[in-house]
């Protein structure tokens, strides 16, 4: 993979493929490959959703919820788009297209939801710092995106 190839996201994306696709137990597995990249997906909008919420809280002095809410909206962004058209291979437009995104954006509401019950109650009630809040409330909507993507946005 040439560096060319790695600033092209189409490039990116397939250099995932394929490694993920060298690995016996995924490769074979058509559920195993879109969780494995469902996986991939998360942790790029994780990475945005948390350097978002980083910067604006700590260097813009944004209070943690409201910084969490923004790095919620842009990952969950860039996390329906890569989702739709590299995970699940949804080549679906127009209103189905538009359907598709009304339901993900009621997961992902729900998600942010969630999330930031998770991150308030760990923060301000068990006494975390909210970085680690954020920690948990990711994993657990993980698989609270991941199910409800899977078998309803994208069936």
């Amino acid at each position: 993979m040439t560096k060319r190839d790695f600033l092209n996201i189409k490039g990116l994306f397939s250099w995932i493929d394929r490694f993920l696709f060298k690995l016996p137990i995924i490769g074979k597995h058509i559920y195993l490959r879109q969780l494995s990249r469902f996986v991939v997906v998360g942790g790029l909008s994780a990475a945005i959703n948390f350097l978002i919420l980083y910067s604006f809280t700590e260097w813009l002095n944004v209070w943690y919820l409201i910084s969490c809410i923004l790095g919620f909206i842009f990952s969950a962004i860039f996390n329906f788009l890569v989702n739709k058209f590299w995970t699940f291979n949804n080549l679906i437009k127009g209103k189905q297209a538009f359907n598709q995104l009304l339901r993900f954006s009621v997961i992902a509401s729900s998600g942010l939801l969630i999330n930031i019950l998770i991150i308030y109650s760990f923060t301000e009630f068990v006494g975390f710092d909210y970085r680690i809040s954020w920690v948990f409330a990711c994993l657990i909507v993980l698989f609270w995106n991941f199910g409800f993507n899977k078998f309803w946005t994208f069936k």
